[in-house]
């Protein structure tokens, strides 16, 4: 399984204008609907907060992983956001979350979305990676940066 089979450049966000955690989510909802990925931009957007709710999905490091099953969806997508300014995910290190990394599935495919965030958790301890991907110009370098990650790792 390579996690680049999840992104798509059109589905890479830099600079996401969000002013906080409902903000960010929203606005890559309405890219999801707009990119036709999803099939229902609001229940996505609440099956998506139902699971924020039931516990935090920052990481550390500025990042969060958040992620649903949901029935809007009909393949595995990965979505990341640079966010252009941090905010707050109410990480247990405190820091302000810069880039989200949100995983949808559908709610048939609970075993392959385990691994898909499994490997993308890993991917991510990358000691360089964050702060490479905060530096990136575009989506290319972004999936350059993830790639490379992703080569290193067993």
């Amino acid at each position: 399984m390579r996690l680049s089979d999840y992104f798509d450049p059109d589905l890479i966000l830099l600079d996401l204008p969000a002013l906080d955690k409902g903000d960010a989510l929203a606005q890559i909802a309405a890219r999801l609907f707009e990119k036709k990925m999803i099939s229902d931009r609001e229940e996505f957007l609440s099956d998506v907060n139902k699971r924020e709710v039931q516990g935090c999905t920052a990481i550390g490091r500025c990042m969060a992983i958040p992620h649903a099953r949901t029935r809007t969806l009909k393949k595995i997508i990965v979505v990341m956001a640079r966010l252009r300014a941090g905010i707050d995910f109410n990480a247990e290190d405190g820091e302000p979350v810069r880039l989200v990394f949100l995983i949808g599935t559908p709610e048939d495919r609970a075993g392959e979305y385990l691994k898909v965030l499994a490997r993308l958790s890993k991917l991510l301890k990358e000691n360089g990676l964050p702060k490479e991907l905060l530096k990136a110009d575009n989506s290319a370098e972004v999936l350059e940066l993830l790639e490379q990650a992703e080569n290193k790792l067993p």
